[in-house]
């Protein structure tokens, strides 16, 4: 397996996010450390020799994700790994209230605690989240969320890119992750493939869903909602602004629901796709004021 390194990418991603936008400078100066650190971790962790005991085919064929029902405790000294390097850097970045910081340091340091955290966000067991985030007095929940993601993240992908064909070769139809099960942050549209016809009539381009969680991307039908499958064009439709086209918002009117958008046809570099986000945020907040709801919550369609 080749062992790359996103950071150039990453770079050029908040440089662009910054030049593009001038109200962006903040998020940009604040976050960015953190976006490096979590690929420095990916990259360390993909170094060790992380990988997956095995993928069932029968159960993914019945749409069940790889890691439902996985036990984390098998990759438990890279969530340590993974929490020791991240926490100080999630903590400064956050502005996080040194007590609370101190109490996050105790709790993640215990490993069911910190697995326990994982598995939750993996089960979708928000109750967990809240019922610790009153323990150690973070508020609101989410946050606690997000920072359990960001920790996790890292170690979730460098298992997903041990898989290499074996997980590429898979043949996925639903809207929620193969890897681990959770709903994707964005898609995007990916560079006309000449040798198949299907994208052709569509004008180009497979759509990819990107995970919010493991950082996966797997292919989805262009035009079918990701939350509930509706692939009625009367009822969904795209959404920009300043006619920037390829910077977008894909409603969907049948759940509500809306992701966004980017057609990597039109930059000039790659993005990155978890942070190219940050810098998305006014099309999040176009679509809360159209009183839509993101598919998948983040920190970043959380702030609006």
């Amino acid at each position: 397996m080749e062992i790359t390194s996103d950071l150039k990418q990453i770079e050029s991603t908040l440089e662009n996010i910054k030049k593009r936008d001038t109200s962006y400078g903040e998020l940009v100066g604040r976050f960015g450390s953190l976006f490096k650190k979590i690929d420095q971790v990916r990259t360390h962790l993909s170094m060790t020799n992380l990988h997956y005991p095995g993928i069932e085919t029968e159960r993914l064929a019945a749409g069940v994700p790889i890691f439902a029902e996985a036990d984390l405790y098998y990759w438990s000294d890279a969530f340590k790994q993974s929490d020791e390097s991240l926490l100080p850097v999630i903590a400064e970045v956050l502005q996080l209230e040194p007590d609370t910081h101190r109490k996050l340091l105790a709790y993640m340091d215990v490993t069911e605690n910190l697995l326990g955290l994982a598995q939750a966000s993996i089960d979708k067991n928000l109750d967990h989240f809240e019922q610790i985030s009153a323990q150690l007095g973070i508020n609101p929940p989410t946050m606690l969320l997000y920072i359990s993601d960001t920790i996790s993240a890292p170690v979730l992908n460098a298992i997903a890119l041990s898989m290499g064909e074996e997980l590429s070769s898979i043949s996925w139809e639903h809207g929620y992750c193969p890897v681990c099960g959770s709903s994707p942050s964005i898609s995007q549209l990916s560079l006309k493939n000449m040798a198949d016809s299907e994208y052709l009539v569509g004008g180009g381009g497979k759509k990819f869903l990107h995970c919010s969680l493991c950082g996966h991307d797997w292919h989805h039908k262009r035009n079918t909602c990701a939350s509930c499958g509706n692939d009625d064009s009367d009822t969904r439709e795209f959404l920009f602004m300043n006619d920037v086209e390829h910077e977008r918002i894909e409603v969907c009117h049948k759940c509500g629901k809306y992701i966004l958008n980017i057609d990597m046809r039109q930059y000039a570099s790659r993005p990155h796709l978890d942070t190219i986000q940050m810098g998305l945020i006014h099309l999040d907040v176009l679509a809360r004021d159209k009183k839509l709801v993101p598919v998948s919550p983040t920190l970043w369609n959380s702030i609006t």
